[in-house]
């Protein structure tokens, strides 16, 4: 797959503006997740909230962290007479509410698609050149556009992870994984099951045309110590108030 264009509505200007600084840390632009809560309830009826969020039905790898940025891919096909489609932009603005549902305008960035391969191989290096100076395990940066599966498939492929969680940790109890511990054997198990909790969605949230860049860690620390220093991307992202979405054009981004 080429590299997308990709869009990202951020919390705020502040936030925003992270990626024009020259320097600043990884963790000023990431989502980070560390306690990972069980499955309740119902889907709710927007976008903006996955239950299934590094999380299965019955079970979560309670303690490995990741950071997640999560973009809108949009195709030529998004645009109608060079213009965004009214009708995908409504869409995205589904996600733009806060934590009681209220709809928020929120500006967002753009990285085009030329400059997206540039980024990702730009921000690799950083990231692999700090977890190795600082001799921290993970994944590594990863990126990858998301799967989405019928229900039947996710229940599949969720209960096909379960049995890889039993067979290296044996049966789990009340839904708290104990720490995977790294080893030739378990690696490859441990990486297809991040990759399902990650990279992999219920149909219903197919409409987000979602990509992922993350980072994983072995071991469980606090957003504040993630001090990966970035360098300068403000040749690769573009920031944009909330209303440019109305009238965004291929060349803007």
């Amino acid at each position: 797959m080429c590299a997308p264009n990709l869009l990202q509505f951020v919390p705020n200007d502040y936030i925003a503006n992270n990626y024009l600084k020259t320097n600043f840390y990884l963790k000023d632009v990431l989502c980070y997740r560390k306690v990972e809560e069980k499955i309740t309830g119902t889907m709710p009826s927007n976008l903006k909230f996955d239950d299934s969020e590094g999380k299965a039905k019955d079970w979560s790898l309670l303690r490995h962290c990741c950071f997640i940025s999560c973009f809108t891919m949009l195709s030529t096909n998004d645009f109608k007479d060079g213009i965004l489609d009214l009708g995908f932009a409504e869409k995205l603005k589904k996600g733009n509410v806060d934590n009681a549902g209220n709809r928020v305008e929120r500006p967002f960035i753009t990285i085009s698609s030329e400059n997206t391969q540039k980024l990702l191989i730009d921000l690799s290096n950083q990231v692999n050149d700090y977890l190795k100076d600082n001799n921290l395990k993970g994944s590594g940066l990863f990126s990858r556009a998301v799967r989405y599966l019928d229900e039947d498939d996710y229940k599949k492929e969720e209960l096909y992870e379960e049995n890889n969680i039993t067979n290296i940790n044996g049966v789990f109890i009340n839904n708290d994984t104990k720490m995977i511990s790294r080893s030739s054997r378990n690696d490859s198990l441990l990486k297809n099951i991040l990759q399902f909790l990650y990279l992999f969605k219920p149909i219903y949230f197919k409409d987000q045309h979602e990509y992922r860049l993350g980072l994983t860690l072995d071991d469980p620390i606090d957003v504040n110590e993630l001090f990966i220093p970035i360098h300068d991307l403000r040749k690769y992202v573009k920031v944009h108030p909330f209303q440019d979405i109305n009238n965004l054009q291929l060349e803007d981004i």
